[in-house]
């Protein structure tokens, strides 16, 4: 009696793991490949609150003024002017919390934010007008162009709270 060959093939088993493992990997890879901007603008959005409780911590630590401008896709700290020739915190001027896509964008209530020493965050340096701020952090849509807000950060002046 002739033993009978093996037949050539895969299991049932081994085409089951491989669809799975093919579906796994396309449900991470393809928003990534597509270019999720929601992701990356709530991670410049961290960047931007986080910024400014830096700022925060600057001003009170230092007892100095210190001067935040939130522009479209920067905010730059500065202490004791906002004026560019002003000393930049850190040492670089061109925004210490920036991205380089442009379609990223913060937009703000109010353009420059005053970090006091007693903690106080106003909308001028003498510190007279206590600021209420929101940013929106978002992305350009892809509907019409209209920007896609992911996150909006809130500034209260009175207390410094930065959310």
């Amino acid at each position: 009696m002739i033993p009978r060959a093996r037949a050539a093939g895969f299991t049932m088993v081994e085409l089951v793991v491989v669809m799975i493992l093919v579906g796994v990997l396309a449900a991470i890879g393809i928003p990534r490949l597509m270019g999720d901007k929601g992701m990356q603008a709530a991670v410049f959005g961290d960047q931007v609150a986080s910024g400014l409780r830096r700022a925060q911590k600057i001003a009170t630590g230092h007892r100095r003024v210190v001067c935040a401008t939130v522009g479209t896709q920067a905010v730059i700290l500065r202490m004791n002017a906002c004026a560019p020739g002003g000393l930049a915190i850190g040492g670089v001027d061109d925004g210490d919390f920036a991205t380089t896509d442009s379609a990223l964008s913060a937009a703000s209530t109010v353009a420059t934010l005053y970090f006091q020493p007693d903690g106080r965050i106003t909308t001028d340096a003498a510190g007279t007008t206590a600021a209420t701020a929101a940013i929106a952090i978002g992305f350009a849509g892809t509907s019409g162009g209209l920007p896609t807000t992911v996150r909006t950060i809130n500034v209260e002046g009175t207390t410094g709270y930065v959310e």
